[in-house]
């Protein structure tokens, strides 16, 4: 007679699940140089418990506008609902007196090499006038991968504000600052396939010293030259008579010479400056003093303000986002208080794809990171665009990612050129069309003997 063995199997059973739960408390670690997984048989159920938890923690919106159905509208979180007003006015300033209006991005290597911004640029000035590609840095990490602007340049010392910036240093709001060396050289020519960035037709450079100096540039085979103003303060020579593809620059190699960048722009119409920096939370804008910020401005008068942050910031185990809050409704009401004249626009984070349960998903801490944000545009007064809605929500990054030609790269993060003329052109219809109805207000308050405010 055979022996009932079934018992054996069921112990075998309850010793193999005993082992896996036990492996699941050991963190990892190395033996002989290779990392041991650890072992989580319950990753399924933590991280739809995670997922729950984050959603039950959203911060409900306070306040959005009327808005046709397929669009993301701005919100508008300033007391009087008019956050927008100053580059609104200042669209409709170009069409009356020919007028030149200002936009900056200011973000992190989601639209740094001008992704996103180069077709912001293009709609706008193909729209309202203007051209060339606004304020480029002396030197740039990125140069050679920039598509709106051919730049080179040697012989340069550069800080930023993430590598530099507690030190002495001083940054204009580009958060660069360099400082020519012997035998130094920058040149800038404009692109081709854009007819509005082909030529400059007028050309800034930025600058602080305490003496005189004299800076040369080069015009084909003419080489011009002109002398510094010394001053305590940001200052921005224009150069005269400028109509010119290209353009060659050497400095006198002077460490009382503070460089910042040079502007390609035209008389009127959009110019659109791209500030990208990565590994930038934003935080890092507190290392360029208010004084900085104020004389940028001076010379700039922008009218939109773009915030782009927040990639940096969020991950997979982020769970408490209150510090970010803080120190990000600081920063932007700093930006606020600088900019007197300009909107503040403040963009929720992007999608963002990991890698879990064997294929690539929205990262579940996206939805926390968003609601921080309009958090923040709430505590500043200011408007806020989710763009992760305006993209397509949960898992779009994947769909990017997988189109053909892809839209985003595969660390399912960062935009290719595409996907950010995708996202640009989103964008530029939400903001054309909260002009129109601002615009189609005035003028219905008009007829009815209201005063706009």
């Amino acid at each position: 007679m055979l022996k009932n063995k079934l018992f054996h199997s069921f112990l075998l059973v309850f010793l193999v699940c005993s082992g896996l739960i036990f492996c699941s408390y050991i963190p990892k670690t190395k033996v002989f140089g290779y990392e041991i997984k650890r072992i989580d048989v319950f990753s399924d159920i933590k991280s739809e418990n995670t997922k729950k938890e984050i959603v039950k923690n959203v911060i409900k919106k306070e306040f959005v506008d009327t808005c046709p159905s397929g669009m993301i509208c701005f919100e508008d979180y300033s007391v009087k609902k008019n956050a927008l007003n100053h580059i609104f006015e200042a669209l409709k300033d170009i069409h009356e007196n020919k007028s030149k209006t200002r936009i900056a991005f200011f973000g992190d290597s989601f639209i740094e090499g001008d992704i996103l911004t180069s077709e912001v640029r293009k709609v706008l000035q193909n729209r309202f006038g203007g051209g060339g590609v606004g304020f480029v840095p002396i030197t740039s990490e990125i140069a050679g991968f920039r598509q709106t602007i051919l730049h080179r340049f040697k012989q340069f010392n550069t800080y930023n504000i993430i590598t530099n910036g507690k030190s002495n240093i001083p940054f204009a709001a580009a958060g660069y600052c360099s400082y020519a060396l012997p035998g130094n050289l920058v040149t800038y020519a404009g692109v081709n396939h854009n007819k509005r960035l082909k030529r400059f037709n007028n050309i800034r450079v930025f600058y602080e010293t305490g003496s005189k100096e004299t800076i040369s540039y080069a015009i084909g085979n003419k080489t011009t030259s002109f002398q510094t103003v010394p001053s305590n303060k940001l200052e921005a020579y224009n150069l005269p008579n400028i109509k010119t593809s290209q353009i060659s620059f050497v400095f006198p190699s002077s460490q009382n010479l503070k460089l910042f960048g040079v502007s390609m722009e035209d008389s009127s119409g959009v110019i659109v400056d791209n500030f990208g920096m990565k590994s930038n939370s934003g935080v890092a804008l507190a290392n360029i003093s208010e004084k900085r910020h104020k004389q940028f401005d001076s010379l700039q008068n922008y009218k939109l303000i773009v915030l782009q942050y927040g990639l940096n910031v969020v991950g997979p185990t982020t769970t408490n986002l209150d510090w970010y809050i803080r120190s990000m409704t600081k920063m932007v009401k700093k930006i606020k208080r600088n900019y007197p004249n300009a909107s503040i626009l403040l963009l929720g984070v992007s999608d963002r794809g990991t890698r879990q349960n064997g294929k690539y998903q929205t990262m579940n801490t996206i939805p926390l990171m968003i609601e921080a944000q309009r958090k923040i545009a709430k505590n500043a007064g200011v408007a806020f665009w989710d763009m992760f809605a305006a993209m397509g929500g949960q898992n779009t990054i994947v769909k990017y990612v997988l189109n053909s030609p892809p839209l985003a790269n595969k660390d399912f993060t960062h935009l290719t050129f595409k996907g950010g003329e995708k996202i640009a052109g989103i964008f530029t219809n939400t903001l054309l069309y909260e002009y129109k109805k601002y615009n189609d207000k005035k003028a219905h308050n008009r007829a009815m003997g209201v005063n706009n405010p």
